[in-house]
């Protein structure tokens, strides 16, 4: 039997791992399990961004009437099962009912506090952490194709200034000499200075070390499958590894959250969101600042001598295959804006389910009707960018202190 810690917590990306650094910190007895490897998940092929002004949640005005465009295209940057299930009709009407303009900024305003703190979180163990954690500052570019896509980047540079994330509107050509790798037709773009990239596995891997130091300690290959409850506590977890008791219990496993959630009669309202990376040699000259093109939702970040390109969401739940379709028009959208005919193909493709809640905010703090049970998932595209400030969050409410952040707008109590 696993030794019984004050604090288990199930998942070992960069949310389980942040919420073990905080309370390790702390002084808290900590383990995390992983089915996996730690940082194995969706933290692995993201692409890596610590970025406030992408802090926005899914469910924004007007995104119905462009997803039912993109719909009609198979190479879309957004995709629906044609064939949902009970749950995840009623995912999507939750969805539709989160798209208010008053709802959108509230969440805005959420987000962008996690992900400033977060950054910061970063900036900090980069320079603390011996061999620091790759953190890049290179800003963020997001391009637009269109006139159309220019407008609606200068509204969200607008309502993001008033939230104290500062970005410059360029024409093409000030685009192009900001990167010079710049080609093609585009109407111009956003440029936000502040914002940062990094490695998303060395970062969480170095984090967990940190945390290790600390005393957390972390268990690969046990995956947890049921829990014993008794009198409003969850009394034990059952893993491959054999039971483990613990005087807390955290959920955070991403997408997988939801199956476990059930084996404790509560309903989460996650969806695996399916998105797609892949390693590419850059052209030249090399892409010095990471971009985001905005119609096509592919977001391209430099890694050393590779480029990265991440792009799509399939509200396909567990489904975890492959559309090579839809590979391809991660790399078609990455060409709109860079010479990349020439490039070979992609190599390591990678594909992950992203934990989506219908209202485009993350699930953290305790459970109702438990004694001793929180959930800390449904970061959507933002696991990496808001894990930092998650795992002090999420600490301070286990902990009884005041909290860093607002804890209501991820209360658990809104969907359980």
């Amino acid at each position: 039997m696993i030794r019984s810690p004050d604090h288990l917590i199930v998942g070992g990306g960069i949310i389980g791992v942040a919420i073990a650094d905080a309370l390790a910190e702390a002084g808290a007895s900590v383990t995390v399990i992983d089915k996996g490897g730690i940082g194995r998940g969706c933290s692995e092929g993201n692409a890596g961004w610590v970025t406030p002004c992408f802090a926005m949640p899914l469910p924004r005005p007007g995104l119905m009437l462009t997803a039912a465009r993109w719909m009609m295209d198979p190479g879309s940057p957004f995709y629906v099962s044609p064939k949902p299930t009970p749950a995840m009709v009623r995912w999507m009407a939750r969805f539709g009912r989160s798209m208010s303009k008053a709802r959108f900024a509230a969440g805005t305003e959420a987000l962008v506090g996690l992900s400033t703190y977060s950054l910061d979180a970063y900036g900090s163990a980069d320079a603390t952490l011996d061999g620091g954690i790759g953190l890049q500052r290179r800003g963020l570019l997001m391009l637009a194709l269109t006139e159309n896509g220019l407008e609606s980047a200068r509204a969200d540079a607008t309502m993001l200034h008033r939230l104290g994330v500062p970005g410059e509107t360029l024409d093409p050509d000030g685009a192009r000499r900001l990167e010079p790798a710049l080609e093609g037709r585009f109407a111009g773009a956003v440029y936000y200075p502040n914002e940062a990239h990094l490695e998303p596995l060395n970062a969480v891997q170095a984090i967990a070390d940190r945390a290790g130091r600390a005393g957390a300690v972390f268990l690969d290959g046990v995956e947890a499958f049921d829990f014993a409850v008794e009198a409003g506590r969850v009394a034990g977890v059952s893993t491959t590894q054999g039971p483990i008791r613990a005087g807390e219990v955290i959920l955070a496993t991403g997408s997988w959250s939801a199956p476990l959630a059930r084996r404790l009669g509560l309903t989460l309202p996650l969806l695996g969101g399916k998105g797609y990376s892949m390693m590419v040699r850059p052209p030249r000259p090399h892409p010095r600042i990471p971009m985001m093109v905005l119609e096509r939702k592919v977001a391209i970040t430099p890694y050393g001598e590779e480029l990265r390109l991440a792009g799509t969401l399939e509200l396909v739940d567990g489904d975890d295959s492959i559309s090579a379709r839809r590979v391809a028009s991660i790399r078609e959208g990455a060409e709109a804006v860079l010479a990349l005919r020439d490039v070979p193909a992609a190599d390591r493709v990678w594909r992950g389910l992203r934990p989506c809640t219908p209202d485009g905010l993350p699930i953290i703090g305790r459970v109702p009707g438990f004694d001793n049970l929180s959930v800390a998932t449904g970061h959507q595209m933002l696991g990496i960018q808001t894990g930092p400030a998650t795992g002090r969050l999420m600490a301070d409410l286990l902990l009884d202190r005041i909290p860093a952040f607002d804890p209501a707008p991820f209360r658990a109590e809104r969907f359980l």
